[in-house]
């Protein structure tokens, strides 16, 4: 790379950098080319330069948090243990996200609503949709493995790619919770992180995945999970 494209590159990263702290703190609707710009310390034909509108900014603030998503599952996957642990390790890669990551979410539904808009690169959806692909291949290894070695005895009806869709439609329900902080008062609420963990072990019991909760102890495991595979992150997000 050339000091010119590095310097692209950064500057690329900086306007990133502030558009999602703005998002966090702000809210969509206050996320303008001209105050990003302000905030680096270019002009609004720079920031556009990088990003043709708004909704294409958004997008690739949700891309580059969902590529370091799946950067920590694909992380996960090495964790050693049984293969309900290693689930539970890509359950702590999510956690980790989710600490780090609050903005991601609500990014990403935005995204997600607006995929057709000619606002919005084709190729900055294609790899947001890259993104949580490789994410679910994680999941799904594992839980196949399970399967192979006798630890998820699916039943008629079920299948490895219901029980990971479940999974990820308990870790989106915990952004939209944490979302709901500010106007629900429920403890569960509250305690969006927890409870996520709590639902996600009985889920994994309701499906028979051995050992099951009340057999073994993966509060442990789960620990071994954040220091030996996320030492940093883990720390960064309060999770140690």
């Amino acid at each position: 790379m050339s000091p010119k494209q590095q310097e692209i590159r950064d500057r690329e990263e900086r306007l990133l950098d502030v558009a999602q702290q703005m998002l966090l703190e702000r809210g969509y609707e206050d996320l303008r080319m001209d105050r990003i710009a302000d905030a680096v310390g270019v002009s609004k034909g720079t920031v556009y330069q990088h990003f043709h509108s708004r909704d294409d900014l958004l997008a690739a603030v949700a891309v580059r948090s969902a590529a370091k998503r799946a950067a920590l599952f694909e992380r996960a996957a090495s964790f050693e243990g049984s293969s309900r642990e290693r689930m539970g390790a890509v359950e702590a890669a999510a956690e980790v996200f989710f600490a780090l990551f609050p903005h991601h979410e609500h990014a990403e539904r935005l995204v997600r609503a607006a995929h057709l808009s000619p606002k919005i690169s084709a190729e900055r959806v294609e790899a947001l949709e890259g993104s949580t692909q490789r994410c679910f291949e994680v999941a799904t290894q594992i839980a196949a493995e399970a399967v192979t070695a006798g630890d998820l005895p699916l039943r008629a009806g079920q299948s490895v790619g219901q029980l990971c869709v479940g999974l990820w439609n308990l870790y989106q329900g915990a952004f939209l919770m944490r979302d709901l902080e500010k106007f629900m008062s429920d403890p569960a609420v509250d305690d969006a992180l927890g409870t996520l963990q709590r639902n996600a072990r009985v889920f994994l019991d309701g499906f028979g995945w051995r050992p099951l909760s009340n057999e073994h102890d993966y509060t442990t495991a789960r620990a071994r999970a954040l220091t030996e595979l996320f030492g940093a992150e883990a720390l960064a997000a309060g999770l140690l």
